[in-house]
């Protein structure tokens, strides 16, 4: 009896054993294989950047004498620039005479058209004739713009302006069209407009009782109405989708790229309040992170095929000169980073510290960080957290680089130019403060720029409605958020985790509705997806029968956006043709020359 019962202890003493072995294995690191990019960074060092070929067959007509006309064509150049439309500016405010001769299509980017009203007879008749027109901007209604809003396919209009307060898509417009994306501070902003019968809807209010984008057929040409006055870079997809029914086939390239980002992770156990943390779990932070918040991501990782970059920081000391401590403690790096990896994620750059690339001679208009004491010990820091990170994991590229709160000085982007092995920058699309705002381009010293579009699991209505204008525009996603966002009320702390989470399986399940084909890459793989973008230029001849697209910059494939809007295409050669949604196809280019059979045009 006692020697059974011995060898039961034994058993129960080798079990713990055993256990006590995987976890240290575990802890020590979990085995990981580097990954194969799917999208790598080209090699080539002169690159283009969103180049527009043949001839200037668009025209941009702003008014600079106009405020709302003036902030608008900011937006509008961009856009057509991101969309490799060759186009020619003119200003009402020169007086010049207008010539529509040499154009295809008018991307019409004024609201007062008393200010154009001796120009107006030229540009409705050279529509009528078989040009392609896009009012782009709600238009003022005064006696001018009665005389024409027919041509505009409007019935009646009523003095004053609408409050828009949300957008619908019809289905087979844009991506994404299963919801209603309400806006943030609603204002007056759209035509009190009703449409005339023998227009085509693609764009409503939440309601539909708001006409917001639609076309009609004038004479041999064509005419599209964009009623949406909120011209910000977080809208820009409605613009560019608006532009994109105009011609019988609209092509233009795209990054389709979706991308994640954890900041400040791997990283020292996070500082803050985990009273939150306490209440809903019983348990203190590093916990929490270990056994909930980092599974569930990769759960989510599994369940949507996310690919996480992880934006390491060595320590949370203030420290911006002199010598800077080194981090001892490795263990959470190793166990957080290698699974990270494993799962097929990277890791790149946060910073030594949180302290962000600044010098004495820079000016904080919001953040109150310190700064470095000199350029030398700026490339100090940089260099000492690489060397940290390529201890733990040698076979890191750490080829991205995401500035601490989005904020780098001009000084810090030249420091990180001349660094031979920073390839992308990651900060931020938007705006505001400090921080580093970006376009989706290459930069004159070769980096990439490759802006986070939205954040956190909070995910806003201001956020969700950026996301889905960036989906329809650059076909990207590109996602950020921090372990201590559990930490911060701003953040949504108070919230819980189990209703954040909630609200991120929510966004990538939208997502994965909205864009099945997107591709789902890392931070490195994103930047080699942008120069594909950029480099690409698109020039087509589109005739009754056919399709003929020549593409300058392609190094190895590419992708397009395809909208047709009269009739079919088949028989297509030198790129894969994938159905969106509706009339909208992504195409994948391999060959500079693709070809497209056109069936069913009157």
């Amino acid at each position: 009896m006692k020697k059974t019962r011995f060898y039961d202890v034994i058993k129960v003493f080798i079990g713990f054993l055993l256990i006590f072995a995987l976890l240290i294995v575990e802890r020590n690191g979990i085995l990981y294989k580097m990954h194969t990019d799917e999208e790598p960074l080209l090699k080539v060092t002169n690159l283009s950047n969103k180049v527009a070929i043949g001839k200037k067959e668009c025209v941009l007509i702003t008014d600079s004498s106009e405020k709302n006309a003036s902030n608008a064509f900011v937006q509008f150049k961009q856009i057509l620039t991101d969309m490799r439309i060759a186009y020619e500016v003119y200003d009402i405010a020169q007086n010049k005479p207008l010539d529509m001769s040499n154009y295809k299509t008018a991307f019409v980017g004024i609201q007062n058209y008393d200010s154009m009203e001796d120009k107006l007879p030229t540009l409705m008749e050279w529509t009528k004739k078989g040009g392609r027109l896009l009012q782009a901007l709600p238009v003022y209604s005064t006696d001018v713009f009665k005389t024409y809003q027919e041509n505009l396919g409007i019935k009646e209009s009523q003095k004053g302006f609408f409050c828009l307060e949300d957008f619908k898509s019809k289905d087979g417009f844009m991506l994404g069209a299963q919801k209603t994306y309400p806006l943030v501070d609603p204002y007056e902003s759209s035509m009190n407009v009703s449409v005339t019968d023998d227009v085509k809807i693609f764009a409503t209010n939440g309601d539909e009782s708001l006409p917001v984008i639609w076309s009609k057929n004038l004479g041999q040409g064509k005419v599209v109405v964009c009623n949406f006055g909120y011209v910000t870079k977080a809208y820009r997809g409605i613009f560019s989708s608006a532009y994109s029914l105009l011609e019988d086939v609209c092509v233009y390239p795209v990054i389709n790229g979706s991308a994640y980002y954890l900041d400040d992770f791997p990283s020292p156990t996070p500082l803050g309040d985990g009273k939150y943390i306490k209440r809903d779990y019983k348990m203190d932070i590093a916990t929490f992170y270990s056994s909930r918040w980092w599974p569930d991501l990769l759960k989510f990782g599994d369940k949507y095929g996310n690919k996480y970059t992880g934006l390491i920081i060595e320590s949370y000391n203030d420290k911006t000169k002199g010598k800077l401590p080194e981090n001892q403690d490795i263990s959470s790096y190793q166990y957080f980073g290698n699974m990270l990896l494993k799962q097929g994620g990277e890791i790149g750059i946060h910073g030594y510290n949180h302290q962000p690339l600044c010098l004495q001679s820079y000016a904080y208009k919001v953040e109150k960080y310190h700064k470095w004491e000199s350029y030398k010990e700026m490339k100090y820091a940089v260099k000492k957290v690489k060397k940290f990170t390529k201890e733990i994991f040698p076979e890191s590229q750490l080829s991205v680089y995401v500035p601490p709160s989005n904020v780098l000085s001009s000084d810090g982007r030249k420091l990180l130019g001349e660094d031979k092995n920073i390839k992308v920058i990651a900060s931020t699309y938007f705006p505001g403060g400090d921080v580093y705002e970006q376009e989706f381009e290459i930069a004159k010293d070769g980096v990439v720029e490759t802006p986070r579009i939205i954040s956190s699991c909070i995910l806003d209505d201001h956020m969700r409605f950026s996301a889905f204008s960036e989906l329809n525009f650059h076909y990207v996603n590109s996602h950020f958020m921090h372990p201590d966002d559990l930490l911060d009320v701003d953040r949504g702390a108070d919230i819980g985790w189990e209703n954040l989470k909630g609200r991120f399986d929510n966004y990538m399940s939208w997502l994965q509705k909205s864009a099945p084909k997107l591709r789902n890459l890392t931070g490195t793989e994103l930047g080699g997806a942008v120069q594909r973008y950029c480099n690409l230029s698109v020039e087509k001849d589109i005739t009754k029968n056919s399709v003929n697209i020549n593409l300058k910059g392609l190094n190895d494939e590419a992708y397009c956006f395809v909208r047709v809007n009269e009739g079919d295409v088949s028989n297509i050669k030198g790129a894969k043709l994938e159905k969106l949604t509706g009339n909208l196809y992504i195409m994948k280019v391999k060959k500079d020359k693709v070809t497209m059979k056109r069936t069913g045009v009157k």
